[in-house]
Protein backbone atom coordinates (compact mmCIF):
# COMPACT_ATOMS: atom_id res chain seq x y z
CA UNK A 1 0.00 0.00 0.00
CA UNK A 2 1.43 3.24 -0.86
CA UNK A 3 0.69 6.52 1.58
CA UNK A 4 1.51 10.27 0.54
CA UNK A 5 1.34 12.15 3.91
CA UNK A 6 1.33 16.41 3.04
CA UNK A 7 3.77 17.96 5.63
CA UNK A 8 2.20 20.99 6.49
CA UNK A 9 5.35 23.80 7.55
CA UNK A 10 5.68 27.61 7.83
CA UNK A 11 7.21 29.67 6.42
CA UNK A 12 11.25 28.82 6.77
CA UNK A 13 13.33 31.72 5.11
CA UNK A 14 13.91 34.56 8.06
CA UNK A 15 11.70 37.96 6.45
CA UNK A 16 10.25 36.29 3.29
CA UNK A 17 8.39 38.14 1.78
CA UNK A 18 5.65 35.73 -0.12
CA UNK A 19 5.26 32.16 -0.85
CA UNK A 20 8.00 29.38 -1.45
CA UNK A 21 7.68 28.22 -4.83
CA UNK A 22 9.96 25.78 -6.48
CA UNK A 23 11.44 26.59 -9.97
CA UNK A 24 11.27 25.36 -13.24
CA UNK A 25 14.08 23.60 -15.38
CA UNK A 26 14.95 26.40 -18.45
CA UNK A 27 13.89 23.16 -20.50
CA UNK A 28 10.27 24.25 -19.14
CA UNK A 29 9.45 26.78 -21.57
CA UNK A 30 9.96 24.80 -24.60
CA UNK A 31 6.72 22.52 -23.61
CA UNK A 32 3.22 23.76 -24.79
CA UNK A 33 0.74 25.27 -21.97
CA UNK A 34 -1.04 22.10 -21.63
CA UNK A 35 1.76 19.38 -21.37
CA UNK A 36 3.69 22.45 -18.88
CA UNK A 37 0.19 21.82 -16.91
CA UNK A 38 0.04 18.44 -17.00
CA UNK A 39 3.71 18.42 -15.41
CA UNK A 40 3.00 20.99 -12.89
CA UNK A 41 -0.37 18.81 -11.42
CA UNK A 42 2.61 15.43 -11.59
CA UNK A 43 4.85 17.46 -9.27
CA UNK A 44 2.37 19.44 -7.30
CA UNK A 45 0.63 15.35 -6.77
CA UNK A 46 3.98 13.54 -5.84
CA UNK A 47 6.17 16.51 -4.27
CA UNK A 48 4.34 19.46 -3.17
CA UNK A 49 5.75 22.72 -2.58
CA UNK A 50 8.08 23.59 -0.28
CA UNK A 51 6.52 24.86 2.81
CA UNK A 52 3.45 22.25 2.03
CA UNK A 53 5.82 18.80 0.98
CA UNK A 54 4.41 15.45 0.08
CA UNK A 55 6.01 12.44 1.58
CA UNK A 56 5.71 9.68 -1.32
CA UNK A 57 6.47 6.31 0.32
CA UNK A 58 7.43 5.23 -3.06
CA UNK A 59 10.69 6.94 -3.14
CA UNK A 60 13.00 5.17 -1.33
CA UNK A 61 13.88 7.65 1.33
CA UNK A 62 14.07 7.23 5.61
CA UNK A 63 11.20 9.96 5.86
CA UNK A 64 9.94 8.69 9.43
CA UNK A 65 11.29 8.53 12.69
CA UNK A 66 10.24 4.86 13.09
CA UNK A 67 8.03 2.15 11.81
CA UNK A 68 6.76 -0.62 12.99
CA UNK A 69 3.95 -3.18 14.30
CA UNK A 70 1.52 -3.20 17.58
CA UNK A 71 2.70 -5.79 20.23
CA UNK A 72 -0.05 -4.47 22.65
CA UNK A 73 -1.78 -1.42 23.20
CA UNK A 74 -4.45 -0.17 25.64
CA UNK A 75 -5.66 3.13 27.43
CA UNK A 76 -2.79 5.55 27.69
CA UNK A 77 0.48 2.39 26.73
CA UNK A 78 1.47 1.49 23.68
CA UNK A 79 3.69 -1.62 22.78
CA UNK A 80 5.47 -1.40 19.75
CA UNK A 81 8.03 -3.42 17.57
CA UNK A 82 9.87 -0.88 15.67
CA UNK A 83 12.16 -1.61 12.46
CA UNK A 84 15.81 -0.91 12.81
CA UNK A 85 17.42 1.19 12.78
CA UNK A 86 15.50 4.03 13.62
CA UNK A 87 16.14 7.42 15.15
CA UNK A 88 15.15 9.12 18.32
CA UNK A 89 11.43 9.73 19.07
CA UNK A 90 10.82 12.61 20.60
CA UNK A 91 7.83 13.51 23.03
CA UNK A 92 4.63 14.95 20.60
CA UNK A 93 5.96 12.22 18.30
CA UNK A 94 2.62 11.43 16.15
CA UNK A 95 1.91 7.73 16.14
CA UNK A 96 0.26 7.08 12.32
CA UNK A 97 -2.43 4.26 12.24
CA UNK A 98 -1.90 2.64 8.79
CA UNK A 99 -4.20 -0.42 8.95
CA UNK A 100 -6.07 -3.39 11.28
CA UNK A 101 -8.99 -1.58 12.83
CA UNK A 102 -7.48 2.09 13.90
CA UNK A 103 -7.05 2.61 9.74
CA UNK A 104 -8.28 5.92 8.80
CA UNK A 105 -8.98 6.87 12.28
CA UNK A 106 -6.85 10.03 13.62
CA UNK A 107 -3.47 10.07 14.92
CA UNK A 108 -2.57 9.26 18.15
CA UNK A 109 0.39 11.69 20.49
CA UNK A 110 3.67 10.48 22.45
CA UNK A 111 3.39 12.13 25.78
CA UNK A 112 6.43 10.30 26.91
CA UNK A 113 8.74 6.80 25.55
CA UNK A 114 10.60 3.90 26.78
CA UNK A 115 13.38 2.99 24.22
CA UNK A 116 14.81 0.26 26.31
CA UNK A 117 11.06 -1.37 26.25
CA UNK A 118 9.71 0.54 23.34
CA UNK A 119 6.59 1.66 25.16
CA UNK A 120 4.97 4.75 24.13
CA UNK A 121 2.62 6.80 26.89
CA UNK A 122 0.15 8.57 24.89
CA UNK A 123 -1.38 12.32 25.74
CA UNK A 124 -4.96 10.64 25.26
CA UNK A 125 -6.43 7.08 25.91
CA UNK A 126 -6.95 5.13 22.93
CA UNK A 127 -10.84 4.75 21.51
CA UNK A 128 -10.62 1.31 21.23
CA UNK A 129 -7.71 -1.41 21.85
CA UNK A 130 -5.38 -1.50 18.18
CA UNK A 131 -4.99 -5.36 16.91
CA UNK A 132 -2.03 -7.10 17.82
CA UNK A 133 0.43 -6.36 14.48
CA UNK A 134 -1.07 -3.17 13.36
CA UNK A 135 1.53 -1.11 11.12
CA UNK A 136 2.18 1.81 12.17
CA UNK A 137 4.25 5.04 11.45
CA UNK A 138 5.79 6.84 14.53
CA UNK A 139 6.46 10.92 12.68
CA UNK A 140 5.46 10.31 9.67
CA UNK A 141 7.48 12.68 7.33
CA UNK A 142 9.31 14.31 10.04
CA UNK A 143 12.91 13.57 9.11
CA UNK A 144 12.21 15.18 5.77
CA UNK A 145 10.54 18.15 7.62
CA UNK A 146 13.26 18.47 10.02
CA UNK A 147 15.66 18.17 7.22
CA UNK A 148 13.80 21.19 4.99
CA UNK A 149 13.72 23.58 7.97
CA UNK A 150 18.16 22.96 8.27
CA UNK A 151 18.28 22.85 4.25
CA UNK A 152 16.74 25.96 4.87
CA UNK A 153 18.94 27.72 7.58
CA UNK A 154 22.29 26.58 5.78
CA UNK A 155 21.97 25.25 2.27
CA UNK A 156 19.23 27.34 0.30
CA UNK A 157 21.07 30.40 -0.03
CA UNK A 158 23.42 28.31 -2.22
CA UNK A 159 21.70 26.01 -3.47
CA UNK A 160 18.34 27.62 -3.82
CA UNK A 161 14.95 26.48 -3.17
CA UNK A 162 14.87 23.83 -5.61
CA UNK A 163 17.99 22.67 -5.60
CA UNK A 164 19.14 24.05 -8.34
CA UNK A 165 22.17 25.57 -7.79
CA UNK A 166 21.01 29.15 -8.21
CA UNK A 167 20.10 30.50 -4.75
CA UNK A 168 20.89 34.24 -4.28
CA UNK A 169 24.68 33.33 -3.34
CA UNK A 170 25.17 31.40 -6.29
CA UNK A 171 25.86 34.19 -8.54
CA UNK A 172 29.02 35.23 -6.66
CA UNK A 173 30.64 31.88 -6.33
CA UNK A 174 32.94 29.61 -8.62
CA UNK A 175 32.64 26.89 -8.75
CA UNK A 176 29.17 27.22 -8.61
CA UNK A 177 26.96 25.44 -6.11
CA UNK A 178 25.71 21.87 -6.80
CA UNK A 179 22.60 21.46 -8.95
CA UNK A 180 20.78 18.43 -7.28
CA UNK A 181 17.94 18.46 -10.08
CA UNK A 182 19.65 15.49 -12.33
CA UNK A 183 20.51 13.17 -9.46
CA UNK A 184 24.18 13.97 -10.28
CA UNK A 185 26.62 14.28 -7.22
CA UNK A 186 30.48 14.68 -8.16
CA UNK A 187 32.38 12.90 -5.22
CA UNK A 188 31.41 9.38 -4.58
CA UNK A 189 32.26 6.09 -3.31
CA UNK A 190 30.25 4.45 -5.35
CA UNK A 191 30.82 2.96 -8.44
CA UNK A 192 30.48 5.10 -11.89
CA UNK A 193 27.26 3.34 -13.17
CA UNK A 194 25.66 4.44 -9.36
CA UNK A 195 23.71 7.36 -7.43
CA UNK A 196 25.56 8.74 -4.34
CA UNK A 197 25.24 6.71 -1.30
CA UNK A 198 24.21 8.59 2.03
CA UNK A 199 27.27 8.64 3.27
CA UNK A 200 29.13 10.08 0.28
CA UNK A 201 26.27 12.97 0.44
CA UNK A 202 26.97 13.27 4.47
CA UNK A 203 30.96 13.15 3.95
CA UNK A 204 30.13 16.40 1.76
CA UNK A 205 28.08 18.08 4.19
CA UNK A 206 30.24 17.19 7.63
CA UNK A 207 33.52 18.18 5.89
CA UNK A 208 32.67 20.26 3.17
CA UNK A 209 34.47 20.62 -0.41
CA UNK A 210 38.30 21.45 -0.15
CA UNK A 211 38.88 24.73 -2.65
CA UNK A 212 35.19 25.47 -3.16
CA UNK A 213 32.76 27.83 -1.39
CA UNK A 214 31.53 25.23 0.51
CA UNK A 215 31.87 24.79 3.91
CA UNK A 216 32.00 22.26 6.90
CA UNK A 217 29.28 21.37 8.98
CA UNK A 218 30.75 19.28 11.80
CA UNK A 219 28.84 21.29 14.22
CA UNK A 220 25.66 19.79 13.15
CA UNK A 221 24.60 16.67 15.11
CA UNK A 222 24.04 13.04 13.42
CA UNK A 223 20.25 13.53 13.52
CA UNK A 224 20.84 16.95 11.92
CA UNK A 225 23.36 15.77 9.12
CA UNK A 226 20.75 13.03 8.38
CA UNK A 227 18.00 14.99 8.13
CA UNK A 228 19.70 17.36 5.06
CA UNK A 229 20.78 14.13 3.89
CA UNK A 230 17.74 13.10 3.41
CA UNK A 231 16.05 15.97 2.26
CA UNK A 232 18.65 16.47 -0.27
CA UNK A 233 17.85 13.04 -2.14
CA UNK A 234 14.45 14.18 -2.38
CA UNK A 235 15.01 17.53 -4.07
CA UNK A 236 17.21 15.47 -6.16
CA UNK A 237 14.81 12.30 -6.95
CA UNK A 238 12.30 15.32 -7.62
CA UNK A 239 14.31 17.27 -10.37
CA UNK A 240 15.15 14.11 -11.94
CA UNK A 241 11.52 13.17 -12.25
CA UNK A 242 10.78 16.72 -13.94
CA UNK A 243 14.01 16.72 -16.07
CA UNK A 244 12.79 12.74 -17.20
CA UNK A 245 9.05 14.04 -17.85
CA UNK A 246 10.47 17.29 -19.74
CA UNK A 247 12.31 14.97 -22.13
CA UNK A 248 8.68 12.72 -22.23
CA UNK A 249 6.59 15.82 -22.94
CA UNK A 250 8.70 17.68 -25.57
CA UNK A 251 8.84 14.57 -27.44
CA UNK A 252 5.87 15.15 -29.21
CA UNK A 253 4.11 18.22 -27.36
CA UNK A 254 6.62 21.01 -27.50
CA UNK A 255 6.34 24.12 -28.92
CA UNK A 256 8.52 23.15 -31.69
CA UNK A 257 7.53 19.41 -32.07
CA UNK A 258 3.58 21.07 -32.40
CA UNK A 259 5.21 23.14 -35.62
CA UNK A 260 6.74 20.61 -36.93
CA UNK A 261 3.47 18.08 -36.71
CA UNK A 262 1.02 20.87 -38.07
CA UNK A 263 3.16 21.98 -41.07
CA UNK A 264 2.32 20.38 -43.99
CA UNK A 265 -1.66 20.49 -42.76
CA UNK A 266 -1.97 16.81 -42.09
CA UNK A 267 -2.40 17.51 -37.97
CA UNK A 268 -3.96 20.58 -35.97
CA UNK A 269 -3.22 21.90 -32.92
CA UNK A 270 -6.28 21.28 -31.48
CA UNK A 271 -5.96 17.73 -32.63
CA UNK A 272 -2.58 16.99 -31.15
CA UNK A 273 -3.76 18.91 -27.95
CA UNK A 274 -7.11 16.21 -28.17
CA UNK A 275 -4.83 13.46 -28.34
CA UNK A 276 -2.22 14.83 -25.67
CA UNK A 277 -5.46 14.64 -23.06
CA UNK A 278 -6.60 11.18 -24.11
CA UNK A 279 -3.15 10.39 -23.20
CA UNK A 280 -3.14 11.70 -19.59
CA UNK A 281 -6.40 10.02 -19.01
CA UNK A 282 -5.26 6.48 -20.40
CA UNK A 283 -3.97 4.50 -17.19
CA UNK A 284 -1.68 2.69 -20.22
CA UNK A 285 0.17 5.91 -21.60
CA UNK A 286 1.05 9.12 -19.67
CA UNK A 287 0.19 8.19 -16.49
CA UNK A 288 1.91 4.42 -16.56
CA UNK A 289 4.94 6.40 -18.27
CA UNK A 290 5.37 8.29 -14.96
CA UNK A 291 5.00 5.44 -12.79
CA UNK A 292 7.83 3.64 -15.00
CA UNK A 293 10.14 6.80 -14.60
CA UNK A 294 9.98 6.89 -10.86
CA UNK A 295 10.59 3.05 -11.04
CA UNK A 296 13.73 3.49 -12.09
CA UNK A 297 14.65 6.15 -10.12
CA UNK A 298 13.65 4.81 -7.27
CA UNK A 299 15.75 1.56 -7.59
CA UNK A 300 18.64 3.54 -9.07
CA UNK A 301 19.03 5.36 -5.70
CA UNK A 302 18.15 2.01 -3.75
CA UNK A 303 20.42 -0.09 -5.35
CA UNK A 304 23.21 2.65 -5.00
CA UNK A 305 22.76 2.38 -1.36
CA UNK A 306 23.60 -1.50 -1.14
CA UNK A 307 27.58 -2.82 -0.22
CA UNK A 308 27.67 -4.38 -3.94
CA UNK A 309 27.91 -0.48 -5.27
CA UNK A 310 30.64 0.61 -3.46
CA UNK A 311 34.21 0.84 -4.82
CA UNK A 312 36.32 -1.78 -2.82
CA UNK A 313 39.44 -1.71 -4.11
CA UNK A 314 41.11 -5.35 -4.82
CA UNK A 315 44.34 -5.17 -3.48
CA UNK A 316 45.94 -3.01 -0.32
CA UNK A 317 47.01 -0.04 -0.77
CA UNK A 318 50.61 -0.63 -2.44
CA UNK A 319 53.19 1.14 0.10
CA UNK A 320 54.13 4.95 -0.52
CA UNK A 321 58.18 4.15 -1.72
CA UNK A 322 60.64 6.11 -4.38
CA UNK A 323 59.64 2.73 -6.48
CA UNK A 324 55.72 3.19 -6.30
CA UNK A 325 55.89 7.15 -7.23
CA UNK A 326 57.97 6.36 -10.27
CA UNK A 327 55.77 3.45 -11.38
CA UNK A 328 52.83 6.08 -10.95
CA UNK A 329 54.29 8.67 -12.89
CA UNK A 330 55.11 6.34 -16.03
CA UNK A 331 51.52 5.27 -16.14
CA UNK A 332 50.50 9.18 -15.68
CA UNK A 333 52.31 9.99 -18.22
CA UNK A 334 50.98 6.98 -20.25
CA UNK A 335 49.24 8.01 -24.05
CA UNK A 336 46.60 5.52 -23.62
CA UNK A 337 45.37 6.71 -19.85
CA UNK A 338 45.74 10.64 -21.09
CA UNK A 339 46.01 12.01 -17.73
CA UNK A 340 48.37 14.71 -18.93
CA UNK A 341 45.94 15.60 -21.74
CA UNK A 342 44.01 17.21 -19.19
CA UNK A 343 46.28 17.18 -15.96
CA UNK A 344 49.27 18.32 -18.12
CA UNK A 345 52.62 17.03 -18.13
CA UNK A 346 54.29 18.32 -15.30
CA UNK A 347 50.39 18.02 -13.31
CA UNK A 348 49.61 21.81 -13.03
CA UNK A 349 45.89 21.24 -14.36
CA UNK A 350 47.40 23.07 -17.94
CA UNK A 351 47.16 19.66 -20.38
CA UNK A 352 45.82 20.01 -23.99
CA UNK A 353 42.33 19.73 -23.73
CA UNK A 354 42.32 22.89 -21.53
CA UNK A 355 42.73 24.10 -25.40
CA UNK A 356 40.86 22.14 -26.68
CA UNK A 357 36.97 22.25 -28.38
CA UNK A 358 35.30 20.03 -25.94
CA UNK A 359 31.72 18.24 -26.87
CA UNK A 360 28.65 18.68 -24.88
CA UNK A 361 25.92 15.73 -24.05
CA UNK A 362 24.50 16.17 -27.23
CA UNK A 363 27.45 16.55 -29.10
CA UNK A 364 27.36 19.83 -30.22
CA UNK A 365 30.41 22.16 -29.61
CA UNK A 366 30.73 23.63 -25.97
CA UNK A 367 30.86 27.48 -26.05
CA UNK A 368 34.84 28.13 -25.47
CA UNK A 369 37.35 26.53 -25.39
CA UNK A 370 38.71 23.74 -22.67
CA UNK A 371 36.73 20.93 -20.57
CA UNK A 372 32.82 21.35 -19.40
CA UNK A 373 30.72 19.17 -17.15
CA UNK A 374 26.94 17.89 -17.29
CA UNK A 375 25.45 21.39 -16.11
CA UNK A 376 27.79 23.07 -18.46
CA UNK A 377 29.95 25.11 -16.35
CA UNK A 378 33.88 25.24 -17.91
CA UNK A 379 35.78 23.12 -15.64
CA UNK A 380 39.48 22.95 -14.87
CA UNK A 381 41.23 19.46 -14.34
CA UNK A 382 43.19 20.11 -10.94
CA UNK A 383 46.37 21.23 -10.25
CA UNK A 384 47.64 18.19 -8.15
CA UNK A 385 50.94 20.90 -7.19
CA UNK A 386 48.18 22.52 -4.43
CA UNK A 387 47.39 19.15 -2.80
CA UNK A 388 43.89 19.84 -2.21
CA UNK A 389 41.44 17.06 -3.63
CA UNK A 390 37.69 17.94 -3.15
CA UNK A 391 36.75 15.06 -2.82
CA UNK A 392 39.00 14.32 0.33
CA UNK A 393 42.96 13.32 0.41
CA UNK A 394 42.45 9.87 2.28
CA UNK A 395 43.89 6.98 -0.10
CA UNK A 396 40.45 5.34 -0.35
CA UNK A 397 38.88 8.97 -1.58
CA UNK A 398 41.62 9.29 -4.85
CA UNK A 399 41.41 5.72 -5.48
CA UNK A 400 37.58 6.28 -5.73
CA UNK A 401 38.12 9.41 -8.43
CA UNK A 402 40.60 7.40 -10.30
CA UNK A 403 38.67 4.08 -9.86
CA UNK A 404 34.45 5.58 -10.65
CA UNK A 405 35.72 8.94 -12.08
CA UNK A 406 34.27 12.57 -10.91
CA UNK A 407 30.50 11.74 -11.86
CA UNK A 408 29.18 14.57 -14.52
CA UNK A 409 32.79 15.84 -15.27
CA UNK A 410 35.17 15.14 -17.92
CA UNK A 411 37.43 12.96 -15.59
CA UNK A 412 36.74 9.47 -16.52
CA UNK A 413 36.35 6.22 -14.70
CA UNK A 414 39.19 4.05 -15.10
CA UNK A 415 37.06 0.84 -13.82
CA UNK A 416 34.79 0.80 -16.99
CA UNK A 417 37.46 1.69 -19.50
CA UNK A 418 41.24 0.52 -18.33
CA UNK A 419 41.06 -2.03 -15.52
CA UNK A 420 41.27 -5.36 -15.89
CA UNK A 421 38.67 -7.06 -13.67
CA UNK A 422 37.71 -11.08 -14.72
CA UNK A 423 41.46 -12.12 -15.36
CA UNK A 424 44.22 -10.16 -13.47
CA UNK A 425 46.83 -12.06 -15.76
CA UNK A 426 45.39 -10.61 -18.45
CA UNK A 427 48.63 -8.92 -20.48
CA UNK A 428 46.39 -7.18 -22.97
CA UNK A 429 44.63 -5.13 -19.92
CA UNK A 430 45.92 -1.64 -19.57
CA UNK A 431 45.96 -1.50 -16.05
CA UNK A 432 46.02 -3.66 -12.55
CA UNK A 433 44.27 -2.51 -9.45
CA UNK A 434 48.14 -2.41 -8.17
CA UNK A 435 48.79 0.57 -10.62
CA UNK A 436 45.85 2.97 -9.47
CA UNK A 437 47.51 2.56 -6.28
CA UNK A 438 50.59 3.68 -8.13
CA UNK A 439 49.19 6.51 -9.53
CA UNK A 440 47.71 7.32 -5.67
CA UNK A 441 51.07 7.50 -4.46
CA UNK A 442 52.61 9.46 -7.00
CA UNK A 443 49.58 11.64 -7.04
CA UNK A 444 50.42 12.20 -3.20
CA UNK A 445 54.33 12.94 -3.70
CA UNK A 446 54.08 15.81 -6.64
CA UNK A 447 53.12 18.91 -4.21
CA UNK A 448 56.41 17.51 -2.81
CA UNK A 449 58.51 17.65 -5.88
CA UNK A 450 61.54 19.75 -5.76
CA UNK A 451 61.73 20.31 -9.77
CA UNK A 452 59.11 20.43 -12.17
CA UNK A 453 58.49 17.43 -14.16
CA UNK A 454 59.37 17.17 -17.82
CA UNK A 455 62.23 19.83 -16.92
CA UNK A 456 66.35 18.96 -17.86
CA UNK A 457 66.97 19.21 -14.33
CA UNK A 458 68.38 16.41 -12.33
CA UNK A 459 65.92 14.34 -11.24
CA UNK A 460 66.01 14.32 -7.28
CA UNK A 461 64.31 11.96 -5.16
CA UNK A 462 60.40 13.58 -4.18
CA UNK A 463 60.08 14.16 -0.49
CA UNK A 464 58.43 13.12 1.31
CA UNK A 465 58.98 9.82 0.39
CA UNK A 466 59.53 7.12 3.41
CA UNK A 467 58.45 4.22 3.66
CA UNK A 468 57.44 4.62 7.27
CA UNK A 469 54.07 6.02 6.67
CA UNK A 470 53.82 7.21 10.48
CA UNK A 471 56.63 9.54 8.97
CA UNK A 472 55.13 10.88 5.81
CA UNK A 473 51.85 12.21 6.45
CA UNK A 474 50.43 11.91 3.07
CA UNK A 475 50.71 7.93 3.38
CA UNK A 476 48.78 7.72 6.19
CA UNK A 477 46.24 5.63 6.39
Amino acid sequence: MRTICTLLLICLTSGCGGKLEFSNREEYKTLSPYAQDYLDKVLLTYFGEPTEMVAWDKLPLNMHYAQGTVQDGSGRQLSLELSEPHTAIPEGTEVLWMGGNLAGQPSSWIKTWNEEKHLATLEMPLASNPDEGTPVILGPGEILADGRMLYAEHCQHCHGVTGDGMGPTAPYLNPKPRDYRRGIFKFTTTQSSKKASRHDLKNVIENGVPGTYMPSFKLLTEEESTAITEYVMWLAMRGEVEYQLIRLLGDGYSLEAIADRTEDGSETATEIQNEFLESVNDPDSFPAEVDSIVSRLANDWESSQEEASEVRPLTPRVPYSKESIAKGRALYLKDSLKCAQCHGEAGFGDGSQTLAVSKDEAGQDNVGLGLYDTWGNHVKPRNLHTGIYRGGRRPIDLYSRLYAGIKGTPMPAFSTTLLRRSNPEDPNSEMTDEDIWHLVNYIYSVPFEDVQAGSESQAVDPAPASDDPTENEVAAK
